[in-house]
């Protein structure tokens, strides 16, 4: 449902995205996991018609973006965090207007009580979106973006400031849109929601630097380093210079460190704990950064 090869994104000399291809399947909830600046929100913007790749090809909803971008627009559904919501018009008003971009005159009705009912809307149908809390305000903006029924659904960092009982609903609904089969493409730079998606791409520098399931991804990260968690009074400058030592930061009364494996341990007492997508993500952008200053070296010498 959702296809892309070789993808580039050049704004002048800055290089958005650099041959990113990836591939998302129908009832798949797919995460873009990456830093501000690694290219996520281009990638969308391509994948939803608004902006066209310099090079390489995307498929959406079986269409080609860059020759039919107004067809993929009405097959999509897309959600920009707040921006897609009315502050001045109510929820019921604000999901009747997104339904008639894309519905006939008499299914427009019908769509939005359903998507009342599923979004727990009702008894706020009646309120202005600008009275509502933020994670209520956000749940209607996810239901805008799905009150059509589309067969793809882009959500641009959808919890973004939102508490943490907010952000597990909204992350239920989400899973709500997959299980009616719908592709579901979520950013995020939060590494514990990244957990909750069926499988991730990590974006670093506008490349896709790994993808797979969140088990798979922290496999890959085991084969190169490994984490700890240290109960010392060192300061963290010191433990962060040991030679071996990726990166550390404080946890709790001790540190958390990831460890290449390639160095002798390092002169700490070290208990072994099981990475998160965090841990796995330092992991692989650092190998990224160092396999990166190694061609520039090679170029350089040549």
């Amino acid at each position: 449902m959702v296809s892309v090869e070789q993808v580039s994104r050049r704004f002048g000399n800055l290089v958005a995205l650099d041959r990113v291809s990836l591939r998302v399947n129908p009832g798949e909830v797919f995460g873009l996991l990456g830093p501000n600046g690694s290219g996520k929100t281009t990638l969308i913007r391509i994948l939803t018609g608004v902006l066209l790749p310099n090079t390489g090809r995307a498929h959406v909803a079986g269409l080609d973006v860059g020759r039919y971008p107004d067809r993929v627009k009405a097959a999509i559904g897309y959600s920009t965090q707040e921006a897609s919501v009315y502050r001045d018009l109510t929820v019921r008003e604000n999901l009747e207007f997104r339904a008639r971009l894309y519905l006939g005159a008499r299914a427009v009705s019908c769509a939005v009580e359903e998507t009342l009912r599923r979004f727990g809307l009702q008894d706020a149908a009646h309120q202005l979106a600008g009275a509502l809390s933020g994670g209520w305000r956000q749940r209607l903006a996810i239901a805008q973006a799905v009150v059509h029924e589309p067969k793809v659904v882009f959500l641009d960092e959808p919890t973004t400031g939102l508490d943490p009982v907010s952000r597990r609903t909204i992350w239920d609904l989400i899973h709500q849109e997959a299980a009616r089969g719908a592709v579901v493409v979520v950013t995020t730079h939060y590494m514990d929601e990244a957990e909750r998606c069926h499988r991730l791409a990590l974006l670093y520098g506008g490349k896709v630097i790994a993808q797979g399931t969140p088990h798979e991804l922290e496999q890959l990260a085991q084969q190169s380093a490994r984490v700890a968690y240290s109960e010392t009074s060192l300061p963290l400058e010191q433990i962060r210079a040991m030679p071996g030592v990726l990166d550390g930061w404080p946890s709790g009364s001790g540190v958390r460190l990831i460890l290449e494996k390639n160095y002798p341990t390092p002169n700490l007492p070290l208990q072994t704990v099981y990475p998160n997508l965090e841990d796995v993500f330092i992991v692989l952008t650092r190998r990224r950064i160092a396999s990166t200053m190694n061609v520039d070296e090679k170029g350089g010498a040549a």
